[in-house]
């Protein structure tokens, strides 16, 4: 089976968080080809509830709760967040004698700024979502939202629940005045630049094109990338500011397709949020066959890996990732999951991913007779690759951080003495 990267540039002298960069290719396990998402959604948003409850849940508590269809590129999400409450819930010092869980506002991923839009019903103290129940009485929920900033900005200031949002770093996220309930998990791209102005350094690439949001990150961006492209000898061939606003995008697109397209530069950088004008920008210069060696962030994977790139070192992709530790019991816990206890069928979404992703021929009739249980029996002897997005990743670290934050104010009740009711753990959400 192929290797998801064909080289690894690691600049272990260099004191940034930001060391790890591929040539990718699509064979990664997390990574989906959006072309191939039987939903054709391009989106991932995910906006999640934690709570706790004081007994153990039963085996088919997900199956009643989380009773949906989701499409495979927010899988992802889901299988990290059956992992990390798993993970949470047998461990007896973090979280003793309580139950971690979570459900999925809205029942669908990508439906979540269409439910905050709509109306909802009070009945009794309860809110209706579907397929979700929130008691407004004394438990505090926490939120666990992102990737998109702005999604998650609008539902931060329609809620007041605390929120750790798991997408990349983002400034508009930091007002603590307007936002005192808004986390965020993911570290800053403070030496993106250095890293991506070294690469080219090293391999001498002085003449480069850069597309960036016209936005305060990526002007930001810029002027971090402008003052090291000056240290090192390197320039700017172009500067392609992309506007946010479609009708805006569309009336300048055949200006931003010509700078791409007659450019002597065969070095592109990308730097923006996907689900933008900017993922509208680059689709169209793949359509017009634009032949660049493209370096971006990681979170735009999913968009660049794709089987119609030519692996070699005079165009393609290169991604730059934040470092992450690799989560020893993920892969064990995927071979080995119960899938009688999860309602979405894990097996036949990883068929999936390897049928699209994984070099499986697609001329085998063999695919139809993958069940549940043999199906993971399969993947456990195949050793394809298991590493999380970056989103994935903060996703997971995000979970702990709500289940650190339980488990601190437990504490505080209990060295303060209080006595507490039968499961009224958390009476006070401004506490969390």
């Amino acid at each position: 089976m192929k290797k998801l990267c064909a080289f690894t540039i690691s600049f272990l002298s260099l004191k940034f968080s930001l060391i790890l960069c591929c040539l990718t290719e699509a064979s990664c396990f997390w990574r989906i080809k959006n072309s191939e998402d039987s939903d054709g959604d391009l989106q991932r948003e995910c906006h999640f509830y934690l709570w706790v409850i004081d007994k153990p849940i039963e085996d088919n508590f997900y199956n009643s709760v989380l009773n949906f269809r989701i499409s495979a590129s927010e899988y992802e999400f889901l299988l990290v967040m059956f992992f990390a409450t798993d993970e949470i819930n047998k461990n007896p010092y973090l979280l003793p004698n309580i139950t971690l869980i979570f459900s999925i506002v809205g029942g669908h991923c990508h439906d979540l700024l269409r439910g905050l839009d709509q109306s909802y019903t009070q009945i009794n103290g309860r809110v209706n979502f579907v397929n979700y129940f929130c008691y407004l009485d004394d438990s505090c929920n926490i939120g666990l939202t992102g990737p998109s900033w702005k999604k998650s900005l609008k539902l931060a200031m329609d809620s007041s629940i605390p929120m750790v949002f798991f997408g990349p770093f983002n400034p508009n996220l930091r007002d603590h005045d307007r936002l005192p309930h808004v986390h965020q998990v993911a570290p800053k791209d403070t030496h993106l630049s250095h890293g991506m102005v070294s690469l080219m350094f090293h391999f001498r690439w002085t003449w480069i094109g850069l597309v960036i949001s016209d936005d305060d990150q990526g002007i930001q961006f810029l002027s971090d990338l402008r003052e090291e492209s000056q240290r090192h000898g390197i320039c700017l061939a172009f500067v392609n500011m992309i506007p946010e606003n479609m009708q805006i995008y569309m009336t300048r697109a055949t200006i931003y397709d010509k700078q791409i397209m007659t450019s002597s530069a065969k070095v592109v950088i990308i730097y923006g949020e996907m689900n933008s004008t900017l993922e509208v920008s680059f689709r169209r210069w793949e359509d017009l066959g634009a032949r660049r060696i493209w370096i971006t962030t990681s979170q735009w994977d999913i968009i660049l890996n794709k089987k119609e790139f030519t692996l070699n070192l005079f165009h393609g992709p290169i991604t730059f990732a934040h470092h992450k530790v690799e989560i020893p019991k993920l892969r064990n816990f995927m071979q080995t999951m119960n899938t009688a206890k999860y309602p979405v069928d894990i097996s036949h979404t990883i068929l999936e991913w390897n049928y699209f992703n994984c070099s499986i021929s697609k001329n085998s009739s063999k695919m139809d007779l993958f069940t549940s249980n043999n199906t993971l029996e399969w993947t456990a002897l195949h050793n394809y690759d298991m590493a999380m997005s970056d989103e994935g990743y903060n996703l997971y670290n995000a979970v702990y951080v709500a289940a650190h934050t339980y488990h601190e104010h437990i504490l505080q009740q209990v060295e303060s003495q209080k006595k507490v009711e039968h499961n009224r753990y958390f009476t006070v959400c401004q506490q969390i």
